[in-house]
């Protein structure tokens, strides 16, 4: 169209002025003017097609340059009007042959355009999938910062974990000292009850030895006796200490109460007969006999009595202080069976936590991996449909 409205204004200009269709030569300016606006038009049209090549600038150009011949003609002023109409001709098919370029340009760029809208209308599908993966990709991505933030805090509490269980490590060796200690007083406390069974023993054996002994001295009394015309107890051998005493103490008394009333007689007896003083002072001496032998057996009686009384006491002591050993020991065991028993519960309670942690690490590190993987596949997927995107 530019170039139609410059070739009706030179035509135009030309009619106005009488030199179409007329013998006189075309001023040289308008000469000038006509190439130049033919090759400003044909460099405006070779850039509008986006593409031409550069021949055709160059033809242009030396078209151009030839036009500066007309100062040879306007110099010489003998050029003719059919060489000038050669001249419009030529340029005239040029500005044709450009024209049809130009149409012909236009239109591969056309169809390359339609092409590529094409080929872009057909990249929907694909964008519409690639966004999909782009939006798995984003959550895949967020699940595994989600992952690795639950694994960051199972490490902290395993950590947490470890450090209790180290700092709970000097307690435990405290009460492993502590146990080792009650050990061993354990052991001495057997010892003890091992030492105090074996003074029970020799006590027993004592106590034995020293009934015998009684039983002896009683015997030995019982013959004396009965050379002074005493009565023989009537006293079982192997009853116990305590009735033996009993059956002692009755027994004198009756013997007590005897002599007293033999005493009594022989007093009145003497006391009414009084026939001599040979058989008073006989009956005196046996009776001071008499009353001395009952002191010392009333003695002995009381000797035994304390002697008994006190081996009782000791017996009853060792057996008081064998059981508080005992009730002890058993106290201590109970106490330290339920010590174990906490601290092992306490210990498997770690163990299984501890196992428990250490499966959800290996879980959540192969969910890692697997994410890991599927993120590369993702990106190596994207990568490719970028690459056949950009070609």
């Amino acid at each position: 169209q530019k170039l139609q409205q410059g070739r009706g204004s030179i035509r135009g200009a030309a009619a106005a002025k009488g030199w179409l269709g007329s013998a006189q030569p075309w001023p040289c300016w308008l000469l000038k003017g006509l190439g130049f606006a033919i090759f400003s038009l044909g460099t405006r049209v070779s850039r509008r097609a986006l593409g031409i090549s550069s021949v055709f600038l160059q033809g242009l150009r030396s078209s151009s340059a030839a036009v500066p011949l007309a100062p040879g003609l306007e110099k010489g002023r003998g050029l003719s009007y059919e060489s000038l109409n050669g001249c419009l001709v030529e340029y005239i098919e040029k500005v044709r042959a450009l024209e049809q370029v130009n149409q012909e340009l236009e239109e591969h760029i056309r169809v390359y355009l339609d092409k590529k809208a094409a080929s872009v209308g057909s990249w929907g599908a694909l964008r519409e999938n690639w966004e999909a993966i782009y939006h798995q990709v984003g959550e895949a991505v967020l699940e595994n910062a989600r992952l690795m933030l639950h694994t960051e805090n199972i490490q902290a509490c395993a950590e947490d974990f470890k450090d209790r269980y180290e700092n709970e490590q000097p307690f435990r060796k405290a009460v492993e000292d502590e146990i080792n200690s009650l050990y061993k007083v354990i052991d001495d406390a057997n010892l003890t009850k091992m030492d105090l069974e074996s003074q029970i023993e020799s006590m027993k054996e004592e106590l034995t030895l020293l009934s015998k002994n009684h039983e002896e001295d009683v015997k030995v009394l019982y013959k004396q006796l009965a050379g002074s015309q005493l009565e023989e107890l009537d006293v079982p051998m192997g009853s116990g200490l305590d009735d033996i005493l009993e059956k002692i103490r009755i027994h004198w008394e009756r013997d007590i109460e005897k002599n007293r009333a033999e005493t009594g007689a022989l007093l009145r007896t003497k006391q009414q007969a009084e026939t001599t003083a040979a058989v008073r002072t006989q009956e005196e001496e046996l009776v001071e006999g008499l009353r001395t032998e009952f002191h010392e057996t009333a003695c002995k009686i009381q000797s035994l009595q304390a002697e008994t009384e006190s081996l009782r006491t000791l017996k009853r002591g060792l057996e008081n202080s064998l059981y508080d050993a005992k009730h002890w020991h058993d106290i201590e065991l109970q106490n330290l069976g339920s010590v174990i028993s906490k601290l092992e519960a306490e210990m498997g309670e770690i163990k299984v936590e501890t196992e428990q942690q250490q499966r959800d690490r290996e879980n959540l590190l192969t969910s890692k991996q697997q994410l890991e993987k599927d993120i590369a596949a993702y990106h190596c997927l994207l990568d490719g449909e970028q690459s056949r995107y950009l070609s």
